[in-house]
């Protein structure tokens, strides 16, 4: 499966590296690949970036995979005489994987020739990368599950992959900003294999974003085995007890007494009392 493309191969390095030499012998390597990874941003060497050679026909790792040292640099084994495609791995250091000369895909990669000699320059700028993080669990007792390996991809990218703790825990480094298909996969261990969100198949996977350098979390997966009783842990619905509906009449407001200024007196008229303006008695001649 193209998801696990990287281990498979990183698997078989040693026999396809025993193999090729053999069949070549040393007296027909002519040159190496040599250059540097350094950060995008700080233009600093990077130490701890893989850098695997693959023949540009076959696919297939034509020496064993170097480290960069301590300034960035790296040197590869000796190699034939052809066409190569160099690929810088970073996800173990959180830096974005890439092709030479800085292509995500492997149909867009820079082929290198090589001849006799070194061939020098073939370098990489490389940007920090974001992360997916989940934790992996047992669909039957609830357990994390140890050494599944978690993979993101999508149609034109292969991210890179990570496998689980001890706890279930994982954290996959180096993911470029996009939208990728997680796969669970622990079929040595007897799981099925799934898809977040509980997908059998990438199909129906529901799409994980990362938007680099940032942390997408929570991207976990319940695995079960074939005929193994799935515990559904129901979830308690929380009621509130029932009040009966009382209509609320609001209370009238008291009146206020009332009160008129000075020169003014209360009187009552149409049912209700106002002010009304005192007139002065008037005396009457005797």
């Amino acid at each position: 499966m193209g998801s696990r493309l990287r281990i498979g191969l990183l698997c078989a390095l040693a026999m396809m590296a025993v193999s090729l030499f053999a069949a070549t012998g040393s007296a027909s390597a002519a040159g190496t690949i040599e250059g540097k990874a350094v950060d995008a941003t700080t233009k600093v060497g990077i130490e701890g970036i893989s850098v695997c050679v693959y023949d540009s026909i076959e696919l297939e790792l034509a020496a064993p995979c170097v480290n960069t040292d301590s300034n960035g640099e790296y040197a590869t084994a000796a190699l034939i005489s052809g066409n190569y495609i160099v690929r810088f791995w970073g996800d173990e250091t959180g830096y974005v994987s890439q092709f030479f000369d800085g292509a995500m895909a492997y149909e867009d990669a820079t082929e290198v020739p090589v001849s006799n000699g070194p061939t020098t320059g073939i370098d990489a700028e490389m940007e920090i990368g974001g992360e997916i993080t989940g934790r992996v669990t047992d669909a039957t007792t609830g357990a994390g599950i140890d050494e599944v390996e978690v993979c993101a991809f999508n149609f034109s990218v292969f991210a890179g992959c990570t496998e689980t703790g001890a706890s279930g825990g994982y954290t996959l480094q180096g993911v470029a900003s996009g939208s990728y298909t997680v796969e669970f996969w622990a079929a040595f261990l007897g799981y099925e294999t799934r898809f977040y969100n509980e997908s059998a198949s990438s199909s129906g996977a529901s799409p994980v974003p990362v938007t680099a350098p940032g942390t997408t979390p929570g991207i976990d997966a319940r695995l079960s085995k074939p005929g193994s009783k799935v515990i559904v842990t129901p979830v308690p619905k929380i009621t509130a007890p029932v009040l009966p509906i009382r209509k609320v009449v609001p209370k009238p407001k008291p009146k206020k007494p009332l009160t008129c200024r000075k020169g003014f007196k209360k009187v009552k008229r149409h049912g209700r009392k106002v002010c009304v303006k005192k007139h002065k008695k008037k005396k009457h001649r005797s």
